[in-house]
């Protein structure tokens, strides 16, 4: 399969490099084939290539989704005439209703992987292709446009079918997004919590803006879900869950399982999905039943142990109303111990805190 990478050099020379890779995979030299550096003729490239594609087949590397945006008018009109197009860049695809029939694929970023670079393709009607690899400081790789100060592209066009045939293979390879699957139909159990919500009288509460911290994972965590609920529904405020059973010896993020985002994060909240991954029950029902309610809401793993845990929960999400399970009324020793009482507990977090009844 061609390499289509990037050599590490990082300057001009790469091209030629790119240029045998592809005299060796075609057992030939690449026909009707031209090295181009200056970006306004890139440009003008790309134009052509795009009108020659017209109601035909079009794949084209945008390096980055906010560039997309920029030429959403000129993508609807191709996309109208009948051009089936395929969109490869970094970040999510742009909202706008008009890109809708888009095949787009996201990208990891790379600043050396042929998908990432400014790069079009087409084999209807016409055999076309176009590729620029951006090299120059790789802080600034998809920053700004081709006429920005300082950038630096280096690359060819060819009409050669088998040119185009290697490019196309490489670029429809990327993989198109798996489609999210509809949420499983709720439990009874988050059934009840709603339920019950929609009954609650939510007690009176006077905070600035922000989030409801709701703590979990010890004692009576219904009760404290509800109330903390109840609240967050009136006021319109979010909820952060914060699922003290993680509390120990280790840091709940230290598995070495990496940081993305299939995983929990002590910098981001997660959803159901991560909550019933981690075998986290009653995770899953409130975080069910704020989604039903139309709430939002996100489960945390505390990297400290109690009223720490808490006042961190609130600096990273914005707490400002904190909810505690009824038997924080009469807290033991081990909870006096880690900032638990309620006297201390208020004064630490700066904030209301209201005990479930």
């Amino acid at each position: 399969m061609m390499d289509w990478t990037y050599p590490e050099t990082n300057d001009e020379a790469g091209i030629f490099e790119i240029g045998r890779r592809l005299a060796i995979e075609l057992g030939r030299a690449p026909d009707v084939t031209r090295f181009i550096y200056d970006s306004r003729e890139m440009l003008l490239a790309t134009r052509e290539i795009e009108r020659g594609a017209k109601g035909g087949r079009l794949l084209t590397g945008f390096q980055t989704a906010s560039k997309l945006e920029h030429e959403i008018a000129r993508y609807e009109a191709l996309m109208a005439a009948g051009t089936r197009i395929t969109v490869l860049a970094t970040g999510a695809k742009p909202s706008d209703p008009r890109l809708e029939p888009l095949d787009y694929r996201e990208l990891q970023h790379s600043t050396r992987e042929l998908p990432n670079q400014w790069v079009l393709a087409s084999d209807d009607p016409d055999q076309l292709a176009f590729v620029s690899y951006e090299i120059g400081d790789p802080a600034q790789f998809g920053v700004g446009g081709a006429a920005t100060a300082g950038k630096q592209f280096v690359g060819f066009v060819s009409d050669d079918p088998g040119v185009v045939a290697l490019l196309i293979t490489a670029l429809d390879g990327v993989p198109r997004p798996i489609p999210k699957a509809a949420p499983p139909a709720p439990s009874p159990t988050t059934v009840s919590l709603v339920a019950d919500i929609d009954k609650m009288t939510a007690p009176d509460v006077q905070a600035g803006p922000g989030a409801v911290v709701i703590a979990v994972g010890r004692n009576d965590d219904r009760r404290a879900f509800l109330t903390g609920a109840a609240i967050a529904k009136r006021d319109g405020r979010s909820i952060v869950l914060v699922d003290r059973s993680s509390e120990g010896f280790t840091d709940p993020y230290m598995d070495l399982r990496g940081d993305d985002v299939n995983r929990p994060s002590p910098n981001r909240l997660f959803n159901e999905d991560i909550a019933r991954r981690e075998g986290r029950g009653l995770l899953v029902n409130f975080l069910e039943a704020a989604r039903m309610l139309g709430l939002e809401a996100g489960g945390w793993f505390p990297v400290k142990a109690g009223a720490d845990g808490l006042a961190e929960a609130a600096r990273r999400f914005g707490g400002s109303i904190f909810v505690l399970p009824p038997e924080a009324a009469k807290p033991g020793l081990a909870e006096r111990l880690r900032g638990m009482a309620l006297d201390k507990l208020t004064a630490q977090l700066g904030a209301p805190v209201l005990v479930a009844q």
